[in-house]
């Protein structure tokens, strides 16, 4: 419990840190930013398809139809 305390208490002096390095140099905020959107495609991503699976699990199956018969 207390390694979460001090994450979250070091979390302002982190967004302090990123904005200093954001605007020492163009290039830097842009790479900031691409990175940004990165993680966030990616966890946005994995949350949609966690979602898929979940609701696909606990939904039934209105197909109605008979699983194809081989031949």
């Amino acid at each position: 419990m207390a390694g979460l305390v001090d994450i979250v208490t070091s979390l302002p002096k982190l967004v302090q840190s990123i904005a200093e390095i954001a605007m020492s140099d163009p290039l830097s905020a842009v790479l900031i930013a691409v990175g940004g959107l990165l993680i966030a495609g990616t966890v946005g991503l994995t949350g949609y398809l966690a979602a898929g699976v979940f609701v696909s699990a606990v939904m039934p199956d209105f197909s109605g139809g008979q699983p194809p018969q081989g031949r």
